[in-house]
């Protein structure tokens, strides 16, 4: 994504950033990016009907810039590409102030996004969309007998590219048919990679199944390859790794980037690392249940415990129209980044973030054991009730949450939105 223009107060956060999205990955980006009630101005197309002096009347479509403020975002996934509806708030000579209208977005289509505060989780997205090295280059395919899918790995999807179906004969010993079906199957795999897969950008392939089946594909995708031809999977074949997968299905991914041989060869992926983190967070809940917490309460409560070790949220929660719900969850990122924890923001376009939407959109990690409180039937018990302290098992504590307090206690609240500008780069 190339950021043409950015002009943002470093008072309250307000102001406008002029973009242009470059590849699908930065429309994902800018569908994060626009909520409810920023004004968006883009160049759009509208049919304008016009009356002549013989009272004829004549329908033309016209290219015009317009600027609205925004009610509604929707993401087309198979299209990459974003559909905004809203109100018309600048004169315009094709469009009345107050009218509708919907503007289509693709890539390479340069607008100017305006918000009312900029918070630290659309300046992130900003610089992480801005940034090229933050994205994956990275392919991966998983299969078992029957069912394949190929797809393309980004920091921030996982992109079905194809998905491959086919009936198996059974297995036996003088049963031709079933060889034949696997040739055939391995085939459909071969030639969706050459289809789906540019070499010139992907630097790695992940090939996963039960069993030896993977085995069986690179076999026949080597020899295939020379005897096609095929200079470009013949020069790419050091790219291919093996990795042991549970099945051929999408959700097998997940388990293909937790693979310890994925990890040493891809550390430096941004999906890699939100992997790990989840399945740290899993390891965490089935053995040391008091060191893990999911769903807001829960995870706000250890925050102001100054527990969090790893937040993982997912960016789904800060889509919300709400804006006070969207800033709880921007506030509860701040003050874990305040008190040292590590934040994962997790798209719920990958696979990892449709594993954290089953634990509500939102988890954590914690730096020590911490028992959550219990709820009451009634508002009332609850403030009848003595207040119950958390169990701590680690000495740490006391002196942790000592000195976070009474450094906290010397800064003054801040009303509104908060946003650490200096760190974003935005203060001259």
């Amino acid at each position: 994504m190339r950021i043409l223009k950015k002009e943002i107060s470093a008072k309250n956060g307000a102001g406008y950033v002029r973009l242009q999205a470059d590849d699908n990955e930065d429309m994902w980006h800018l569908y994060n990016l626009i909520t409810e009630n920023d004004v968006v101005r883009a160049s759009t197309v509208r049919n304008v009907v016009r009356e002549s002096n013989t009272g004829s009347t004549s329908k033309n479509r016209v290219k015009m810039m317009i600027t609205i403020r925004v009610e509604r975002v929707e993401f087309d996934s198979e299209h990459c590409s974003l559909r905004l509806v809203g109100r018309n708030v600048e004169e315009n000579e094709f469009v009345k102030m107050g009218q509708y209208h919907t503007v289509d977005l693709e890539a390479n289509q340069p607008l100017r996004l305006e918000k009312s505060c900029w918070d630290v989780i659309c300046l992130d997205r900003l610089e992480e969309a801005a940034d090229p090295a933050a994205k994956a280059d990275m392919a991966a395919v998983v299969m078992q007998e029957g069912l394949a899918h190929i797809c393309l790995v980004t920091s921030s999807m996982t992109i079905t590219r194809a998905r491959i179906e086919r009936r198996m004969p059974k297995k036996g010993q003088l049963n031709q048919a079933h060889s034949k079906a696997l040739a055939k199957f391995l085939e459909d795999i071969y030639d969706a990679i050459k289809k789906h897969i540019n070499f010139d950008i992907v630097r790695v392939v992940l090939v996963g199944s039960p069993g030896f089946l993977k085995d069986d594909f690179m076999n026949f995708l080597n020899d295939t390859a020379v005897r096609r031809g095929d200079t470009v999977l013949v020069q790419n074949k050091s790219k291919f790794l093996r990795v042991n997968a549970s099945s051929g299905h999408k959700n097998a991914i997940e388990q293909v980037l937790a693979s310890s041989e994925v990890r040493s060869q891809l550390n430096d992926v941004k999906a890699v690392a939100e992997v790990r983190a989840l399945e740290r967070f899993y390891s965490t809940l089935s053995s040391d249940e008091d060191r893990a917490a999911y769903g807001f309460k829960q995870v706000l409560h250890a925050d102001e415990h100054l527990a969090i070790d790893e937040l993982l949220v997912t960016d789904k929660l800060f889509q919300a129209a709400d804006v006070v719900l969207r800033q709880q969850y921007v506030s509860l990122v701040e003050s874990v980044r305040e008190h040292g924890g590590k934040v994962y923001v997790f798209s719920s376009m990958h696979v990892s973030g449709e594993q954290l939407d089953q634990y509500t959109g939102v988890a954590a990690t914690l730096r020590f054991p911490l028992v959550q409180p219990q709820e009451t039937d009634s508002e009332d018990e609850e403030e009848e009730a003595p207040p119950t302290e958390s169990l701590v098992e680690d000495e740490f504590y006391d002196d942790f949450v000592g000195e976070r307090r009474r450094r906290l206690s010397s800064v003054d609240d801040l009303d509104g939105c908060h946003i650490d500008m200096g760190s974003m780069g935005l203060v001259g």
